[in-house]
């Protein structure tokens, strides 16, 4: 997993000032544990990463060499859910979607307030806010909520895979509905209105 820091202040000559590791000389290699790649492929210039700290601006370097994997997959490893699987430019770490999506399933908090208060942890003096991601933030948010689904039907290692799952396949049984032979007795169709 990958851990990002808020930010940190640099001396300036007169004064530390805010400052990200990005400005600081930090690149994160992918693909390489700890290593540096021979043949690094840099990623967006403004590559953003949304993470339970905040909203990050970083410098991300994929793998080019022999080892190569497509870019998604790459920044999948190290446990950054890409916004889209080409050429993305915005990635939210693992932990913050399994955070919003518990929020939003116990509390139902809207994802925008989610969002905003991402962006206040990031600057709450809104002079620098970062550039709205917030679409993006619900696109992965939704493929991660529908991978989660998958994962739990078991679908990833059916033989014909997410395309054989039929309609209906993934919807949860509701406990409270009356299930013949779970939570309705035996011959509940011949009961009287007295019985109830």
């Amino acid at each position: 997993m990958l851990s990002i820091n808020r930010y940190y202040q640099r001396w300036n000559g007169s004064y530390f000032e805010q400052s990200w590791l990005r400005e600081l000389g930090q690149v994160i290699q992918l693909n390489h544990t700890g290593s540096v790649c021979p043949n690094p492929v840099a990623a967006h210039t403004s590559f953003l990463v949304l993470d339970t700290t905040g909203i990050h601006h970083v410098k991300i370097n994929y793998c080019g060499c022999s080892r190569q994997r497509p870019n998604y997959q790459q920044l999948m490893r190290r446990g950054l859910f890409p916004s889209t699987l080409v050429a993305p430019r915005t990635a939210a770490t693992f932990s913050l979607l399994r955070l919003l999506h518990l929020i939003s399933l116990t509390s139902k908090a809207a994802v925008y307030d989610f969002y905003r208060a991402l962006e206040r942890m990031t600057d709450n003096t809104n002079i620098l806010p970062p550039k709205n991601r917030y679409k993006a933030l619900m696109q992965m948010l939704n493929e991660w909520r529908q991978l989660k689904r998958l994962k739990r039907a078991g679908r990833g290692h059916a033989i014909d895979g997410v395309k054989g799952t039929s309609q209906g396949e993934l919807a949860i049984k509701c406990p409270s509905c009356p299930w013949p032979g779970v939570n309705l007795n035996v011959g509940w169709e011949n009961a009287s209105s007295e019985d109830e």
